[in-house]
């Protein structure tokens, strides 16, 4: 752990000079905070989680970026946990399961603030369109859209993620939350070619990460992974394609491969579609739950929208297989009233249908009346949350109020 943290640190003192000499801009990508309101064992209890990205970019031929993230699943129980310390144990010591719980906890709700990513990129390299990145981390998440809002300013992503709709994570894990079809983790080089702008080919060849099994095992195999990615932009049709593997000696190779397509009318109707496998292993059995499927029609009435949001979540993501997920399928409608950011202001009502196709009674239901305005930057929500469906009179009510960038 020490060897680890001094490692992230040399590396941190390593690139701030550089950034320095380029004039570094601090810019934050990405951030969530949601406050949770319920009655719990009779009483009305609040909990709150955090996620944050911070950028430092440096230069554009020769940009630098360096990315710190901070997260935390509960944080009144980090703030908590701060204020003591966990005594060591003596020498042939047995741990019971309250004390073993208690420390589980302690460690699943820390407040991180951790190292994301490394990127260096040159543009133009050699007078010729080509554009080269070194990247240590995760980055460049695929057909989530965020390409096509860095590139053309298209802000074409779909607003069902991270924390106001999936609070519990992937497979009960606040850590893990879909973001697009796959992302880039590991070590090595990307090229892409920008002789057209708005047809952008980007190809991927790195060393993968070290991948999670079974008990929180690590996996020794070392992985090496490629992706192709295609980005087409258009007034009308942006796309983006991708296809990728993963393979290690002895091992089974590690299929991927997706598409994101946005369509806009230009007369109130878009859609969006995010369709693909992000994983399966060539000698496993191929079924639907291999899938990720959103899509989401909008229409625009002036200063009304619907959106309908139908999201089936796949049985593998980043590598790790969760059978939590397996038949996952989420229906979300809701009624907007307002137009960020011209308006300033928001209000409408969502309804939100968990189910699981292979156990109808695994079923959840949300009936939201919602405000929000937009602000600096940020975008504020607050909702008052309805569960009919639920067992216990206490569950089935609960209030919501979040707030998240919104460039």
């Amino acid at each position: 752990m020490i060897r680890k943290k001094f490692g992230l640190f040399c590396l941190i003192l390593l690139f701030f000079p550089a950034l320095a000499l380029l004039g570094a801009e601090i810019t934050v990508p990405r951030l969530e905070m949601a406050t949770y309101g319920a009655i719990d064992d009779g009483e009305f209890a609040l909990s709150s989680m955090a996620a944050l990205d911070i950028a430092l970019n440096g230069g554009y031929k020769f940009g630098i970026l360096l990315g710190l993230s901070f997260e935390a699943a509960n944080l009144g129980k980090a703030f908590a946990y701060r204020n003591f310390a966990v005594e060591p144990l003596s020498p042939g010591a047995s741990v019971g399961p309250d004390e073993y719980n208690e420390l589980a906890d302690r460690y699943n709700n820390q407040a991180v603030l951790s190292f994301r990513v490394a990127k260096a990129t040159a543009r133009d390299l050699f007078n010729l369109p080509l554009e080269l990145s070194y990247f240590v981390g995760i980055t460049d998440p695929f057909c989530s859209g965020e390409e096509f809002a860095s590139r053309y300013g298209a802000n074409i992503g779909t607003d069902f993620t991270g924390f106001y709709y999936f609070p519990d994570g992937i497979g009960n894990n606040p850590y893990r939350r879909y973001n697009g079809l796959h992302s880039v983790q590991g070590t090595g080089l990307s090229f892409a070619l920008t002789k057209s702008k708005n047809y952008i080919p980007i190809l991927y060849v790195y060393q993968d990460f070290p991948v999670l099994y079974g008990q929180g095992l690590m996996s020794e195999k070392i992985r090496y992974s490629g992706d192709f990615r295609f980005l087409f932009n258009h007034e009308r049709l942006k796309m983006e394609v991708f296809s990728g593997l993963t393979g290690a000696k002895d091992t089974d190779v590690e299929i991927r491969g997706g598409i994101l397509a946005f369509f806009d009318s230009g007369k109130g109707t878009e859609f969006l579609l995010q369709l693909g496998i992000p994983g399966w292993s060539q000698n496993d059995e191929f079924g639907i739950s291999n899938l990720y499927v959103l899509f989401e029609p909008r229409i625009h009435f002036g200063y009304i929208s619907l959106y309908t949001t139908l999201f089936y979540h796949p049985l593998i993501y980043l590598h790790i297989k969760e059978e939590n997920e397996r038949n996952r399928v989420d229906v979300n409608l809701k009624l907007l009233c307002g137009d960020l950011p011209e308006s300033r202001f928001k209000w409408g009502f969502e309804t939100t249908l968990g189910i699981k196709a292979d156990a109808i009674n695994d079923m959840n239901l949300k009936l939201s009346p919602f405000i929000g305005f937009f602000s600096n930057g940020l975008e504020w929500n607050f909702k008052f949350r309805i569960d009919p469906l639920a067992d216990n009179k206490d569950k089935m009510f609960d209030i919501f109020a979040g707030i998240k960038t919104a460039y």
